[in-house]
This record gives structure tokens, C-alpha cells and sequence, in this order.
């Protein structure tokens, strides 16, 4: 074959073609003529990665740099080798520098963008896409990825305008069918983005668009096709654990305990999962995890229990600890510790530690689990849900806040929280405005107390509602003596709810259109605890309705 006078454009045109290793043979000729070449070693580097080898990228991409340092391109492919084999900060500092060299690299900045989502810097990941429209308005693919990280910001209507924005440049483009349809679950509308997650899949057959339509069925109650779409999900890619860990969440949501805990321990093999756990369930300690428990498992052991999740998950699987102090010899207890006082006033017998204290060492214990993996020993059917109140706080701290609240005028004594999680688990979506609960704060029979953490005060200027400093009940002990000496609270999903519920005290829980899975499908009560009553949103963003309802089951005083 007479080689082309272009060959990297010639090489170009048979990868476009789909013919890989016909346009890698054609820039092998142009190397061997020219070793040097740094430009033809470059777009040998990308087509590699294309095909799947990125060691061999890398090794394509290195060359071109020890011919040519200067060369953007060799510096990006070589990020994106570093990137796709998992040296995720060498692979940043890589697109840092190629676009030093250039910084209009227009897929440089889309990949770095990728990168940073993945890093979790979802702000500096939309800076960089927004780099990269400005420099190639027409790339539907940055489009596509800037609508996933302002879904990922809970900014709904700007990734579906940006999800539109890249279909409009090619209506083909599955990965634009999906944020479209992530950007329809934020805003609430579930039938639209079920379509648009079977359109991404008709175009590309992938998991993760299964994944979609999946999160779509389960959030319209449509559980059997749920499971039957992450099953599909699960066959396509054997490979990875986010489809049983998806199917886990569908199962315990619809109270199918008994195959839904030993599924849910495929969230270990979950980056997003690992990424959340904060930092309690080390990457290093996950392979000593004692997994699927039994309580024979736990019997007459020594045991450290890893905390995972956030601190309303922490105190609902300690509601597990009477269980695990019948069975094991003693216990170690890792957690928050702002709930070290409650835990240390309810069980003596548990040693507590927190992330920051010195951690024994793990081959020191007999087993060694994650919290959450307790459900499957002790919470197999909504029978082994006792329910019951499972802490209180000492009573010289229920004395205290007695007095600080004072005599009551025959009032009933309630405390709100109006706002709750964070960004990434659904702070929006969760919360309301304090003025949606105004109707309820009408109430002239009424006295409230501000039980919402964090800084307040702005939002309670000029409002009859009593409040105290954030550091005065940050500590979960502090909290729960206030508590104790309400009537009732009423809040959104929080971990709020979870304390009201070990307690044992009356608990009206505000709860979005789609819950998290610890409330339930359906109904007005959860099987964690007797004392919490459930009401839920008809549709997204409803809470008027729900407030009302409140209201209505409030007790009227004389």
C-alpha cells in the first residue's frame, strides 16, 4: 500500500470509520519512517484509548512527549491514559499542562471537567465545560456533560435547558438522552424521564442507561420493573456491583428486608457508595468487612462496628445495639462524635471512638463490620423491628433544658426543622422555605422551638419562634434533652427524625415525593420507629398540602 501523503488524516478517516486497527497500522508506517514524529504518536495514543489499551496510550503518548514536551495533544492523551487507568491526580496535573501549552484544547477541557465530577468538584468540573462551550459552541458532548454536574448541583432546569441544548446539536447522542432524563427526575417529572432514559438506551444499550430508567420506574412505583430493568442492567455489565446495590435500595424501600440487606452489601464495591461513606469505613479497612453477618456469626465476639453515612443513618442502626450486646462479647462502636454522649448515657458497656481518635488496630478484633451491614442479622422482616425507644439522654441534661425552657402558659411545646441534608443527598429536594410552614406557626395554641442545625438567625428575625445557638445542641445529648421536653416536633427529612425516633418522642416526619428508602414506599409509618408519623408529598414540590395535612393532626388545646 503507497502510503498517503497525510497519513495522520488518513488514519483519522478509518477510525472515524470504525477501522482501529487499520488507521494504528497506517501511523505504525508513518513512525517507523519518522520515530520523532510526536503529532502521528499522539493520535496513535487516542486511538489506542478509543479501542480500550490504555497502558498501550500511555506508552504512545509518552513517546510523543520525550519527542515533543511542547505537544498539547501528547500531553492530553497521555492524561487520558493516566485518567482511564485510575491515576486520577497525575491524570489532573497532565490536563493542567497540556492546557498550559493549549488553552483552547477543547476535549482537554472536557475531560478535565470529567475528571473533577469524579473528584467531586462539581464546581470547578462546570467551569471547565463552560471553558470548553466557549471555545467549541457546537461540542454536544460538553453540552450533555455540563447538564450531568448542574443536575448533580440541583440545578434541574438549567441541566434540562443544557441536555436540550445538546440534543438540538445532535439528537443521536444517548448520554444527552440520559441528563435529559436526569434533569426531568429532579424537577419531578418521572413519565418524561422514563422516556428519555429509553431513548438513550434504544440509541446506545449501555447499564447505565438501564440504571436510569430504573431510578425513573422506582420513583413512579413501578418496583417489579425497576428490579427487571437493573437485572438487564446487571447481565449487561456483570463486571460491575452498582446495579445490585440500585436493586438493593428498590427491595429495602419496599420493605423486602430479607433480600434486600444481603444485596445491599455490593455498595462496597460502589465508587459513589465509598466516596459517601465519610470516612469512617476506610478503603483500606473495607477488606476486612465481615459481610452478610449472622448472629452466629457475632456470638460471644469481640467486635468493631464501623459507622457509614450520615449521622441520622448512624443513630438508626445503633437502634441495633441492645440486639448486638445480647449476642457478642463486647463491643467497639465507631461513630460521630456528637453522638458519643447519647450512645455512652444509653450503653455504658460500648467503648466509643470517632473517626479522629487512634483506632485500634482491626486484626485486634474477632470481626469487624460496617453498621450497616447489621440489618441482615437483626432486622430481616418487618417483624424484627421492635420499634421501641433505644437512647435518652442523662437526667440532669432533660433538668436543664426544662429549666432553660421554662414553665409552659399551656401551650403545646413543638420544634421544627424546615431544611435538611446536603447538596448531595438531596438538600432541595428535602427542604422547604420557613415561610411554607407559616400556616402551621399561625397556630395561637402553638409555641415553637427552632430545632434546625446550623446558623438560623436570619431566617428567624422577626418570627415568635425561640431558638438557641448552634453549638448548644450540635452535640446529640444536648438535642435530645431539648426534645424531651417537647410535646411534639415536626420536621422534614433529617436526622431529626431519627432522634425523635430512638427516643421514643411524637414525630410528624415531612417527607418528599421520593423518600429516602428508610421511610418506606408507602404509608404513614416506618418499621425503625413507632413514635415517627409519616406525611408525604402527592407530587414534587407539593408541601402546601403536606402542611396542611400537619396542621390537621396537630391537638388543638383548650
Amino acid at each position: 500500500m503507497v502510503p498517503p501523503d497525510d497519513p495522520q488524516a488518513a488514519a483519522l478517516a478509518l477510525a472515524r470509520s470504525g477501522r482501529f486497527g487499520d488507521a494504528i497500522d497506517l501511523l505504525d508506517q508513518a513512525i517507523a519512517s519518522k520515530p520523532d514524529d510526536a503529532g502521528a504518536l499522539a493520535l496513535k495514543a487516542g486511538l489506542q484509548l478509543q479501542q480500550g489499551d490504555a497502558t498501550a496510550g500511555l506508552v504512545s503518548a509518552q513517546r510523543a512527549l520525550d519527542a515533543d514536551p511542547s505537544n498539547s495533544a501528547a500531553q492530553a492523551a497521555r492524561a487520558d491514559a493516566l485518567h482511564a487507568l485510575g491515576r486520577r491526580e497525575e491524570a489532573l496535573a497532565g490536563y493542567e499542562r497540556a492546557l498550559s501549552l493549549n488553552p483552547r484544547h477543547a476535549a482537554a477541557l472536557v475531560n478535565r471537567g470529567n475528571l473533577l465530577q469524579e473528584l467531586r468538584r462539581p464546581a470547578e468540573a462546570l467551569a471547565s465545560y463552560d471553558l470548553a462551550i466557549g471555545v467549541a459552541p457546537g461540542l454536544a458532548q460538553a453540552h450533555s456533560n455540563r447538564a450531568r454536574v448542574l443536575a448533580e448541583l440541583d440545578r434541574h432546569a438549567e441541566a434540562l435547558e443544557a441536555a436540550e441544548r445538546a440534543l438540538a446539536l445532535n439528537a443521536n447522542l444517548a448520554s444527552a438522552w440520559a441528563r435529559r432524563g436526569d434533569a426531568l427526575m429532579g424537577l419531578g417529572r418521572f413519565e418524561d424521564a422514563l422516556e428519555s432514559h429509553r431513548t438513550a438506551f434504544r440509541l446506545d444499550p449501555k447499564a447505565g442507561w438501564l440504571m436510569g430508567m430504573a431510578a425513573a420506574q422506582k420513583a413512579l412505583g413501578r418496583y417489579d420493573e425497576a428490579i427487571a430493568a437493573l437485572d438487564e442492567a446487571e447481565r449487561l455489565e456483570p463486571q460491575s456491583a452498582q446495579a445490585a446495590y440500585e436493586r438493593s435500595m428498590v427491595r429495602l424501600l419496599t420493605g423486602d428486608f430479607a433480600r434486600g440487606w444481603p444485596e445491599n452489601e455490593a455498595r462496597w464495591r460502589t465508587q459513589l457508595f465509598n466516596a459517601a461513606s465519610n470516612g469512617f469505613v476506610t478503603p483500606e479497612l473495607i477488606p476486612r468487612l465481615t459481610l452478610h453477618p449472622s448472629r452466629d456469626d457475632l456470638a460471644g465476639r469481640s467486635l468493631l462496628v464501623v459507622a457509614e453515612q450520615g449521622i441520622g443513618d448512624q443513630l438508626m442502626h445503633a437502634s441495633m445495639l441492645p440486639d448486638l450486646l445480647e449476642d457478642a462479647a463486647e463491643v467497639t462502636w465507631v461513630c460521630d462524635r456528637r453522638l458519643h454522649g447519647l450512645l455512652s448515657a444509653s450503653y455504658p458497656q460500648v467503648r466509643l471512638l470517632d473517626r479522629r481518635d487512634e483506632w485500634l488496630d482491626p486484626a485486634g478484633f474477632e470481626r469487624v463490620l460496617a453498621a450497616g451491614s447489621l440489618g441482615g442479622a437483626y432486622r430481616r422482616s418487618t417483624a424484627e423491628f421492635p420499634g421501641e425507644p433505644f437512647v435518652a439522654p442523662r437526667a440532669r441534661v432533660v433538668q436543664a433544658w426544662a429549666e432553660r425552657l421554662g414553665a409552659t402558659s399551656g401551650a403545646l411545646r413543638i420544634g421544627i426543622s424546615w431544611r435538611g441534608g446536603t447538596q448531595r443527598t438531596g438538600r432541595n429536594r428535602r427542604s422547604m422555605a420557613l415561610d411554607q410552614l407559616q400556616p402551621l406557626l399561625a397556630r395561637p395554641d402553638c409555641e415553637f422551638i427552632s430545632l434546625q442545625y446550623g446558623d438560623v438567625a436570619e431566617e428567624l428575625a422577626g418570627r415568635n419562634i425561640r431558638a438557641f445557638a448552634p453549638a448548644e445542641i450540635d452535640d446529640f445529648e444536648q438535642l435530645a434533652g431539648l426534645v424531651a421536653n417537647l410535646d411534639l416536633v415536626v420536621s422534614v427529612q433529617t436526622a431529626l427524625v431519627h432522634l425523635c425516633g430512638a427516643l421514643g418522642k411524637t414525630c410528624f416526619a415531612m417527607v418528599p415525593v421520593r423518600p429516602e428508602w428508610r421511610y418506606g414506599a408507602a404509608g404513614a409509618s416506618m418499621p425503625w420507629y413507632r413514635s415517627v408519623r409519616i406525611f408525604r408529598q402527592a407530587a414534587s414540590g407539593a408541601w402546601d398540602p403536606v402542611v396542611a395535612e400537619v396542621i390537621g393532626a396537630v391537638p388543638k388545646q383548650a
